[in-house]
């Protein structure tokens, strides 16, 4: 049965619940994607294109874990309520961003500093595995049964806040300081920023109010698993699409167009900027037309149109001058969140209340690590190979397309 608990949660707090995990995040995965271009020399040596294809390799590693803390946090939120689960997550990510900023340079504690930068990207990644799905379960459970879908495309609105806030941090730090002086260290302060904000937003999750009465029972794989596998293998369809085009178009493009495209770093920065603008004010918009629409069926869609998109759009990207990059990545952004917006109550839609966080947490994790995260690397390994690169991306979109299509048999009559 799908029933939500606590319907009647005041939104101020259904705010903080999604502030502190989805803007985090999103600043914390969006700042390693904007400045690998200038620490992954310290910590992989001093050939850029190189050090900066093993700093995405990293980035990619860290999404390996979550699975693990997707089942682990989703277990927590399913059985002991949404809010331990909640805050567990926000302090292991606190920990591994302080991790991440203080951790010297190769040339300081020799093999031990590309080690510990991968050991706190996997207990990021661990942290964040479970984190997001907690957080869009609480939003789908206190929004209005007549508004879930609009509501839970809040969620994209502080991720793109937290990705705003990366990139006008790291812009600001380039246009007032310079490139020589991130890449001297000036690119840890972000990060000690993001460390900063999670004790913050720690005290505020302290009074969030339960959407759960208490202790339930757990996901009993051995004697449920064939009425949880449909959700499940949705949510991986569902998410594979989504994530492979966020990351192709919201986390590539920085380090591409200034390793590649060599462009200047400033005007690159800021550019992504204004596209998580234009990200940010489309997400309810969207929102509330898959409400209306249908949100399975306005994810096939907007799937398909994604998918025919992508080839031109790598194309222009692979020649583009300064101006024509601002055009498409702004174009991008909006085309991204198309789905974006629609993917987190899509998900909580699907997946039977009882056992919602981990059958949303656990498919969309292993899908992260195999399709979302290693998207930025083979980004730049393919870049001479436009077409291969997106004919991968075609093929996930339209694999969500058909999940979209096929899920609507899943949803819950009750």
């Amino acid at each position: 049965m799908n029933t939500v608990i606590s319907p009647s949660v005041r939104p101020a707090r259904r705010i903080a619940a999604i502030a502190a995990g989805a803007a985090l995040e999103a600043y914390e995965w969006s700042l390693y994607g904007l400045t690998v271009v200038y620490f992954a020399p310290q910590y992989f040596g001093n050939d850029l294109a190189r050090s900066v294809l093993y700093g995405f390799g990293v980035f990619a590693v860290g999404f390996v874990i979550r699975p693990i803390g997707a089942l682990v946090l989703g277990r927590v939120a399913d059985r002991r309520g949404r809010r331990p689960a909640l805050m567990l997550s926000l302090a292991l990510a606190g920990v591994a961003t302080l991790g991440m900023a203080i951790t010297p340079g190769h040339a300081t504690i020799g093999a031990a500093a590309p080690i510990l930068l991968l050991l706190w990207r996997l207990l990021l990644g661990f942290s964040f595995g479970g984190e997001q799905a907690v957080a869009q379960a609480y939003l789908y459970e206190t929004a209005p049964p007549g508004r879930r879908i609009a509501g839970t495309s809040v969620y994209s609105i502080f991720y793109g806040l937290g990705t705003i806030a990366a990139n006008l941090f790291v812009a600001g730090l380039a246009a007032g300081f310079g490139a020589a002086a991130l890449r001297d260290g000036l690119w840890r302060i972000p990060f000690l920023v993001a460390a900063a904000g999670s004790v913050i937003f720690l005290l505020a999750r302290r009074a969030l109010p339960e959407t759960r009465p208490g202790p339930t029972e757990p996901v009993t794989w051995r004697r449920e698993w064939r009425a949880l596998l449909g959700p499940g293998l949705a949510v991986a369809g569902l998410t594979a699409g989504t994530l492979s085009s966020y990351y192709l178009w919201i986390t590539a493009p920085t380090s591409y167009a200034i390793t590649v495209l060599k462009m200047p770093d400033a005007q690159v920065l800021w550019a992504g900027v204004v596209a998580q603008l234009a990200y940010m004010a489309a997400a309810p918009l969207f929102g509330t037309l898959a409400q209306r629409f249908g949100a399975l069926r306005w994810m096939a869609g907007a799937a398909i149109v994604l998918a025919i998109a992508t080839l031109p759009m790598q194309l222009l990207l692979n020649s583009a001058t300064l101006s024509t990059y601002w055009i498409l990545i702004v174009v991008s952004a909006v085309c991204v969140v198309t789905l974006a917006a629609i993917l987190p109550g899509a998900t909580a839609m699907l997946a039977p209340a009882r056992h919602r966080v981990t059958v949303m947490a656990l498919p969309y994790s292993i899908t992260s690590a195999v399709f979302g995260g290693t998207t930025p690397a083979l980004k730049q390994q393919f870049a001479a190979h436009p077409a291969l690169f997106s004919g991968y991306i075609i093929a996930l979109l339209l694999l969500t397309a058909v999940t979209a299509l096929l899920a609507q048999r899943l949803l819950p009559t009750a």
